[in-house]
């Protein structure tokens, strides 16, 4: 009976975090600005993003560039048998104003086995923030994306500019899965 209380005590706390996340992601404008109103999108579950800094990622707090210079780790509770893709954008770009070349695409890692980063295929290689000195603050939103099984995906060319993680998901029918995000500025 024990054990019982204490997975449904555990349950509610992870149904907290992730209403706390959505009305976050709300609140700051990654939704609808980066996920659209219409997928109606819940987050299956919480994503841990850690810079080598120690520094996480996480409702949007504010982190400096300097400790977001190396790729982070991510983490989520993966179904093993599954491929996934992990990918970090910048809507803001070159302002939140003016977001003429947002999306900007950071970082793309697609048919990842389970939560194995390491092992899946980069698309783009991770690139630093680097949000023009005052422009104010840029999000920088990582989102998961389960795939419907192992992909035929080639490396991103060209510009990073101007790109769009949903619609490109869509078309390789992706299902999003969840989100975190930070924010950071050059003062």
């Amino acid at each position: 009976m024990l054990s019982e209380k204490h997975a449904e005590k555990h349950a509610a706390k992870v149904q907290a975090a992730l209403a706390k996340q959505l009305k976050a992601l709300t609140k700051d404008g990654v939704i609808p600005d980066v996920i659209p109103d219409n997928l109606n999108f819940k987050p299956a579950y919480e994503l841990g993003v850690k810079f080598p800094s120690g520094k996480k990622a996480a409702l949007g707090k504010e982190l400096p560039a300097t400790a977001c210079l190396s790729a982070p780790t991510v983490t989520w509770p993966a179904d093993p048998e599954a491929f996934y893709t992990v990918m970090m954008i910048d809507p803001d770009a070159p302002c939140r104003e003016k977001p003429t070349q947002g999306e900007y695409r950071h970082w793309v890692v697609a048919n990842i086995p389970g939560d194995d980063v390491n092992k899946g295929e980069d698309l783009t290689l991770y690139e630093e923030p680097q949000p023009p000195q005052g422009t104010g603050l840029h999000r920088y939103v990582f989102l998961l994306y389960k795939q419907k099984g192992q992909l035929e995906l080639s490396v991103f060319e060209g510009k990073r500019a101007s790109w769009n993680a949903q619609r490109w998901a869509k078309s390789k029918g992706m299902t999003l899965e969840g989100c975190a995000y930070f924010q950071c500025q050059e003062k």
